[in-house]
């Protein structure tokens, strides 16, 4: 009964002085905020552009990949961050080769178009290659009645040497 009172009466000063202590809300804007100039109109946001097609020429000397996609080709150029993925394996952009098909998410900076990752589709297996493998036929284990014993299954011999 003691605590109930102590905590009715403690529990209200100190939500009190807590909010006493906080500070008032400045009114206007930070000083960095106001000393910075206004961003320009002709500034445009970076936006991530998406591109899925095939390549067509890969340099890695000058770290270039020309995509044609439903638009028409385009110059992709990588640098030390771009992600490059082949399937599911992180890759390189000299293992790119002509004819794989592309997914590219790229930004245009300054009239370059910079690759933020390239992925590569891997190419599955040609079925029709590999010749079919027949799968053995399940048979059901024959019923054994408790009149009559298993049938004794001959040992195994090892092989010659």
């Amino acid at each position: 009964m003691k605590c109930r009172y102590l905590i009715s009466l403690l529990l209200p000063l100190i939500l009190f002085t807590l909010s006493c202590t906080q500070q008032p809300e400045k009114k206007g804007l930070p000083e960095r905020v106001a000393r910075e100039k206004p961003a320009s109109a002709k500034e445009k946001p970076l936006k991530i552009i998406h591109l899925a097609g095939e390549t067509i020429s890969v340099n890695p000397k000058t770290s270039k990949l020309t995509v044609r996609g439903k638009d028409g080709d385009v110059d992709i150029y990588t640098t030390d961050k771009t992600i490059i993925h082949i399937g599911m394996d992180k890759s390189r952009l000299s293992d790119i080769t002509a004819g794989n098909k592309a997914t590219v998410k790229y930004l245009e900076i300054d009239g370059k178009n910079i690759a933020r990752s390239i992925f590569i589709v891997q190419e599955a297996p040609d079925e029709s290659k590999f010749p079919k493998t027949e799968i053995p036929s399940f048979k059901p284990p024959e019923k054994i009645t408790p009149d009559q014993p298993p049938e004794p299954t001959p040992p195994k011999a090892w092989p010659a040497s």
